[in-house]
């Protein structure tokens, strides 16, 4: 139960960070955290797990926080604001791809240590970035779409909720198919292909519905003044 407990502590943490970069710098905390945790996902995803005795990536809980980010830039801000935040995303993870390539083409020093590790853990990132571009960007268009849709209907503070889930329930089906086939179709036994994608919609969904409660924190701050813009 070790990676389930610790899984709630990650859980509880990122939130929280979010929370606080919101606090402090406002919207524009929001578009630093989904340029930055677009990064910190698609690094984390290379490690496999086991969860509930299946296997499972990591970086869920950290792209569910960037559905949640674009969801209250979307319901407070406006759909312009969801749409930057989901394209800084993207231009992060094709920077970070293009310059960590750029590093790792250099010819490490006979004392150097670090280069055998960079090719191990970036060396396989092209691919896994690859998938999670196009798992991203259609994914998060459509979370977008999807939530002012939701939104015409339900509108009211206090449906929030159904904006959130609504969206990215439907969404997140076509993010991780997208991304499991493209990452790491070939790699693995077709098996193994099929619990992961399970294994990593089931905890999006998990974790999208215990993490819209930090939505309403971020809104009760927005309606109280104590964002900073």
């Amino acid at each position: 139960m070790y990676n389930e407990l610790f899984g709630i502590i990650t859980f509880l943490i990122t939130f929280i960070l979010m929370l606080i970069l919101y606090r402090i710098f406002g919207k524009t905390g929001l578009f630093v955290w989904v340029a930055v945790g677009t990064i910190i996902a698609n690094i984390q995803v290379i490690k496999t797990v086991e969860l509930f005795s299946v296997s499972a990536t990591l970086g869920n809980v950290m792209f569910a926080s960037i559905y949640l980010a674009t969801d209250i830039l979307n319901d407070i801000y406006g759909r312009k604001q969801a749409k930057k935040a989901v394209w800084l995303g993207f231009s992060s993870v094709i920077v970070m791809v293009i310059l960590l390539q750029c590093s790792l083409t250099f010819i490490p020093a006979q004392e150097d240590v670090s280069q055998d590790a960079l090719k191990t853990i970036f060396g396989i990132v092209p691919r896994i970035a690859l998938g999670s571009i196009f798992a991203y960007i259609i994914g998060q268009h459509l979370d977008v779409l999807l939530f002012n849709i939701i939104k015409k209907k339900f509108s009211s503070d206090s449906t929030f909720y159904i904006r959130a889930y609504g969206s990215t329930a439907i969404s997140s089906i076509v993010d991780t198919a997208i991304f499991v086939l493209i990452a790491f179709y070939g790699n693995m036994p077709g098996t193994v292909l099929f619990e992961i994608f399970i294994t990593t919609y089931f905890l999006k969904l998990l974790t999208t519905i215990t993490n819209v409660p930090f939505g309403y924190i971020a809104k009760s701050m927005y309606r109280k003044g104590k964002i900073v813009e």
